[in-house]
């Protein structure tokens, strides 16, 4: 259908300026605060009209989503001008997990959430932050319906989406949710073949969109608190000497599996993804290319910035995929105990209950081949071999 719509001559703009507009008259502000450039979407927008070939469909969900960011941005800033006692709220020693996407760092999250005095920010309140959730109806907000029918829109769409990553409105959601609204986050190079955006945003400096996404835990937390932040991310892999610096007492539990397991993986999600937006631009053959480069640039970033760190090496904490899996109570255990976290005297039931509802292929196996993307194990393992090597994967 979209490339019917295209043969006719219909061409959703996503060009930057357009999208501002848009979303000044959506949100009814017009006014950015502390952060007034808008770089990433600059860059983004770019990259995609000479790399991604969109479709009509995809420029539609494309400027959809966009626009839905740059509102998003314009009401907080406007809500974040009007409340600056909520600069007051102390975000302390917040949890964050990190590692290669399929490393187990999404039942983790999930796990952990199981602990009421950990507070993870759900992909309704990040996609409709605004008005801000009020704690009263936090759990039957009409958002969360809303967002959910969108969620099943997406998944009729990529019909082995949820197979290969489950998500819902009333689930944890990684915080690159957050920093998208400042047009910065890996996920943003999942959606579409714009290697021109990769390298941009492994170059540019983070620090404005950690800052924005503290300020946005601020506000969520000013409704509805909690003892600490439980907080997901890939993206925060090349972030580590910023994400410090914003976040001083942060504890990281980094997650480690072969990346020759996960890459085929991570190329059939950025698949199925990307082929709702473009059906001429995804060759598998450049997925494999791109994912491959991309992953073992971030991972080796990690490695660097984690031994220039030494004064935070305490506050690590190293977790096996393989351990997850044969043992996810006692690996939450090990976790709360190097950090000295109180476990609560239930945990062990809550992690069997939840585990019982969500088990393995709940929504199907997924099948993937590195083949398919033309890439080999031999040389994914030459080409991972210095984090294979110093993790002993």
């Amino acid at each position: 259908m979209g490339e019917l719509l295209s043969t006719v001559g219909i061409r959703p703009s996503i060009q930057a300026d357009y999208i501002l507009k848009k979303a000044i008259k959506q949100s009814g502000f017009d006014d950015l605060g502390n952060n007034p450039d808008y770089e990433g979407l600059e860059v983004l927008v770019a990259s995609i009209e000479r790399q991604s070939k969109l479709n009509t469909i995809g420029r539609l969900t494309s400027q959809k989503m966009f626009t839905r960011f740059m509102s998003n941005r314009l009401q907080l800033e406007d809500w974040f001008t009007n409340h600056p006692e909520e600069l007051q709220q102390k975000i302390e020693k917040p949890l964050f997990i990190i590692g290669l996407p399929r490393t187990g760092t999404t039942i983790l999250h999930n796990l952990m959430w199981q602990d009421p005095s950990n507070r993870a920010p759900l992909m309704w309140e990040i996609n409709d932050p605004m008005p801000r959730p009020e704690a009263d109806h936090w759990h039957d907000d009409p958002r969360i319906a809303v967002n959910q029918n969108n969620l099943d829109t997406l998944n009729r769409l990529a019909t082995n989406f949820l197979a290969i990553h489950e998500v819902a409105a009333t689930l944890p959601q990684e915080c690159v949710g957050i920093t998208q609204h400042m047009f910065y986050g890996i996920t943003l190079f999942l959606h579409w073949h714009v290697p021109d955006y990769r390298q941009w945003l492994l170059q540019t400096d983070p620090e404005p969109a950690l800052r924005y996404h503290k300020r946005f835990l601020q506000m969520l937390q000013a409704t509805k608190a909690a003892d600490r932040w439980l907080l997901k991310s890939p993206g925060h892999l090349n972030v580590l000497p910023t994400l410090f610096k914003v976040y001083p007492d942060a504890q990281v539990v980094f997650t480690h599996r072969n990346p020759v397991e996960v890459i085929g993986s991570i190329c059939s999600l950025v698949w199925s993804i990307s082929g709702m937006a473009s059906d001429k631009g995804m060759d598998p053959l450049k997925i494999g290319q791109e994912q491959s480069l991309s992953w073992n640039q971030l991972l080796e970033r990690a490695m660097i910035d984690r031994a220039a760190l030494p004064q935070h090496k305490d506050q690590f904490h190293d977790l096996y995929f393989s351990d997850l899996v044969a043992d996810p109570e006692g690996s939450i255990k090990d976790i709360y105990k190097n950090f000295n976290l109180p476990l609560p005297d239930d945990m062990g039931q809550r992690i069997t209950n939840f585990l019982a509802q969500n088990p393995q292929n709940k929504y199907g196996k997924h099948h993937y081949d590195l083949a398919d993307f033309g890439l080999s194990e031999a040389g994914e393992r030459q080409r991972f071999d210095k984090y294979i090597q110093q993790y002993q994967l």
